[in-house]
């Protein structure tokens, strides 16, 4: 993370302004989703692009994330307990992470949600299509059409990524407070949650290369939803056991509790700074 990304995570890391994006978004240039656009590759150009790409990405981007990144996936055999359709949850802080988690979980099995504006006019647009990309509006319009094609998917065995963090923040550590909505598609179809952490870890070889750290994806536990009652409320009950096993995961692998600067003990007066203990994280 650069010091003027860093900073801003800092900033809003003690305000609580947790969903708050740490850089400008282009909103110019995309496509256009309201009204009939469809989710899913239906057309034969489609799909037949679609069989192209994604082995390509596949090869192409796992030999370039494990040079770049050192990329290392753990817990994949947490996926042989996952028969059917899947949610999957991943913390947003890697400016390449919708690349990571379909390599780790499955370049044709996986689909990702993301902000609309991403879904950008001519090629590069059809590519993110046909690589899974489910772009998410603004109107009530296209939060259903999303949500039909989630269902589809979920329906024929796929797993669809989310990343409730909502806003991108690049390389940092600890996992901030989910927003509800991938947990409610999960309630709602009855499937379960995959968490999935991604660890920045540092490395002699790394270090001493000044490169930067190595970039380990943990797969944990699929987390089913449980429970009767209104969907929000069992969806708010799975977003928080998934919460606290992807904060578990961080305890575990930092050797650290996971504390928020907006928790951390008051500032101390000036004199008395020398002593204090410096801020988790």
């Amino acid at each position: 993370m650069t010091k003027k990304y860093k900073d801003k995570a800092i900033e809003y890391e003690k305000k609580g302004l947790f969903d708050r994006d740490l850089n400008e978004h282009r909103y110019d240039n995309a496509v256009d989703i309201e009204g009939n656009y469809n989710y899913l590759p239906k057309k034969f150009g489609e799909r037949l692009r679609r069989f192209f790409l994604i082995p390509a990405v596949r090869f192409f981007g796992g030999i370039y994330c494990r040079f770049a990144y050192g990329l290392k996936v753990e817990g994949k055999k947490n996926l042989r307990a996952v028969k059917g359709g899947a949610i999957s949850v991943c913390n947003h802080v890697h400016e390449m992470d919708t690349l990571l988690v379909k390599l780790a979980l499955g370049g044709f099995r996986t689909f990702h949600t993301g902000s609309y504006y991403l879904l950008k006019k001519g090629w590069a647009g059809r590519i993110f299509k046909s690589g899974g990309f489910l772009p998410v509006g603004q109107t009530v319009k296209d939060l259903q059409n999303l949500t039909n094609a989630v269902e589809t998917l979920l329906a024929k065995g796929k797993i669809v990524n989310f990343y409730p963090e909502h806003a991108l923040w690049f390389r940092y550590e600890k996992v901030r407070p989910f927003k509800l909505g991938a947990f409610r598609f999960a309630a709602k179809a009855g499937v379960p949650v995959i968490p999935v952490f991604i660890e920045f870890r540092e490395t002699r070889i790394r270090k001493k290369l000044k490169m930067q750290k190595k970039v380990v994806l943990h797969i944990l536990p699929a987390v089913m939803p449980q429970g009767e009652g209104p969907i929000r409320v069992r969806a708010e009950k799975l977003g928080e056991r998934v919460y606290e096993a992807m904060k578990g995961e961080y305890e575990r692998v930092y050797q650290k509790p996971m504390v928020y600067l907006t928790e951390s003990e008051p500032v101390l007066p000036e004199g008395d700074a020398a002593e204090a203990e410096p801020a988790a994280g």
